[in-house]
C-alpha cells in the first residue's frame, strides 16, 4: 500500500524540527509562512518577464506568501525541463519566504505525455495542488454523454494523482467548456475523491456566467473546492456599443467580495488562494521602463490587491 505522506508527517513531526528546511516536507508551506489554511498566492503568468529571484522579491514586497507558478509551455517552468528547473524556482522563491503550494499546468488527462515524471517532480517539491487544463464539449454527442466522458477522464486522473499524493483542481472559467456553468462540473466530479481531484472556484468567472446565482454555484460545489481564485471585472460597452468586459483591480469591479468572503468563511473553505491581475499590471508605455522601475510599479499595484484580500481574511 502506498505510504501517505500526510500520515507519515503526522507520525514524524517531532523529527522535522531537527532537520534543515526542506519545502517538500510541508507541502510547500514555508515555515516562515505558517498560514497553511489559506496562503495568499499570486498567479505568475502576469510576471513571466521576471526571473525567479526577482519574482520572489516582487511577491514578498507586495505581501504574498505563496506563488501559483506557471508550469506549462511558455511559462516560468517548461514541463519538459521541470526536473531541473522547478527546484531552482522553488529555492529562489523560498529565499524570499515565498512557498509554492500550487501551480498551473495544461494537464488534461491521465495519458498526457510525461505526466508521471512531472507529477513526481511537483510532489517531491511540496506542491499539493495543480490546476489542470480545460475539457471541451463534443457537440456531436449528447450533453449527458459528454458529462460521462468527462467523469471517466477526471476519475482516471484522480487515480493517477493518488499515486503521487497530489491533487489536481479544475477551474470554472467563463465560456462554453466544462465548468463554465459549475453544475456540469459538479456532475462530472461526483464520486471522485476531492483530495485528489477537486475544483478551483473562481468567483470572477462564476459572476461573469451566473450573475447573482454564483452563490448557489458556490454552495453546490463547496465540498469539492480545494483552491480558490480572486479577481475582479465589470461589464462595459465598447466603441461599437457592444457589451464587453474590463478586468479591474480587486474591489474596483462588480464581484461581490463582501458576500463571497462571508460565504467563504461560513463554509470553512480552505486551501491556497490565487490572485490574478488580469488588468494591465504594467501598461504598454510602462513596459519600456527599466526592469527595476517596472518591479516597483508592479509591487505597488499588487500590494493594493493583497491588502484588499487580507482585510477579508482577518
Amino acid at each position: 500500500m502506498m505510504t501517505n505522506r500526510r500520515a507519515f508527517l503526522k507520525k514524524t513531526g517531532a523529527a522535522i524540527g531537527s532537520l534543515p528546511f526542506i519545502p517538500s516536507l510541508i507541502h510547500g508551506n514555508s515555515l516562515r509562512n505558517p498560514d497553511t489554511s489559506h496562503p495568499v498566492c499570486y498567479f505568475s503568468k502576469h510576471l513571466e518577464w521576471l526571473e525567479f529571484d526577482d519574482l520572489g522579491i516582487v511577491l514578498r514586497e507586495a505581501g504574498f506568501n505563496g506563488a501559483d507558478l506557471t508550469v506549462r509551455d511558455g511559462g516560468h517552468v517548461e514541463p519538459s525541463e521541470a526536473k531541473t528547473t522547478f527546484g531552482k524556482a522553488a529555492r529562489a522563491l523560498d529565499r524570499q519566504g515565498i512557498s509554492v503550494p500550487m501551480v498551473v499546468t495544461r494537464i488534461t488527462g491521465p495519458r498526457d505525455k510525461g505526466l508521471d515524471d512531472l507529477l513526481k517532480v511537483l510532489s517531491d517539491h511540496g506542491v499539493r495542488y495543480y490546476r489542470m487544463g480545460y475539457l471541451n464539449y463534443d457537440y456531436d454527442i449528447s450533453m449527458e454523454k459528454n458529462i460521462s466522458r468527462f467523469h471517466d477522464v477526471l476519475r482516471a486522473l484522480a487515480d493517477k494523482n493518488a499515486k503521487h499524493d497530489i491533487c489536481s483542481v479544475y477551474q470554472n472559467h467563463a465560456g462554453n467548456r466544462l465548468g463554465a456553468s459549475i453544475w456540469d462540473l459538479l456532475m462530472a466530479l461526483r464520486g471522485i475523491d476531492p483530495d485528489y481531484l477537486g475544483c478551483q472556484f473562481d468567483v470572477r468567472h462564476a459572476t461573469f456566467e451566473g450573475g447573482r446565482s454564483w452563490e448557489n454555484d458556490f454552495r453546490a460545489i463547496k465540498g469539492h473546492v480545494r483552491t480558490t481564485v480572486v479577481k475582479d471585472f465589470h461589464w462595459t460597452k465598447n466603441d461599437k456599443g457592444q457589451w464587453t468586459y474590463n478586468n479591474t483591480p480587486m474591489g474596483k469591479g462588480m464581484v461581490d467580495f463582501e458576500k463571497y468572503f462571508k460565504l467563504y468563511h461560513e463554509m470553512k473553505i480552505r486551501g491556497p488562494i490565487s490572485n490574478h491581475s488580469e488588468y494591465p499590471l504594467i501598461t504598454k508605455d510602462e513596459s519600456k521602463l527599466p526592469k527595476a522601475e517596472k518591479m516597483k510599479i508592479a509591487i505597488a499595484r499588487l500590494k493594493r490587491d493583497v491588502d484588499y484580500i487580507r482585510a477579508y481574511l482577518k
